[in-house]
């Protein structure tokens, strides 16, 4: 799986998980401290998905950072041996 589809998996999770938050709160207002606690806990994993987000956004930035890297590093070898062969000429 690429880094674009777990941004909108992790994003749409987050989405639903605050909206189900939102439902349950208002459903089980009257009902006691236990509501409460089940929507901090729908909260918290809301949350969690956002990091989870932050965090592959993050590795997909890494890792193209490598890959330019190591396209620059192929680039300065391809150069310096074409200097190389026009200093030799």
């Amino acid at each position: 799986m690429n880094f674009e589809k777990k941004l909108k998996i992790y994003e749409w999770i987050s989405y639903i998980l605050i909206i189900g938050a939102t439902v349950v709160y208002f459903l089980l207002r009257n009902s006691g401290p236990w509501a409460l606690n089940i929507t901090l806990c729908i909260l918290v994993m809301a949350i969690f998905s956002r990091l989870m987000m932050e965090r592959t956004r993050r590795e997909a930035a890494d890792a193209e950072n490598e890959e330019l890297k190591e396209d620059l590093r192929k680039l300065t070898q391809l150069y310096a041996e074409a200097k190389k062969k026009a200093s030799n000429q």
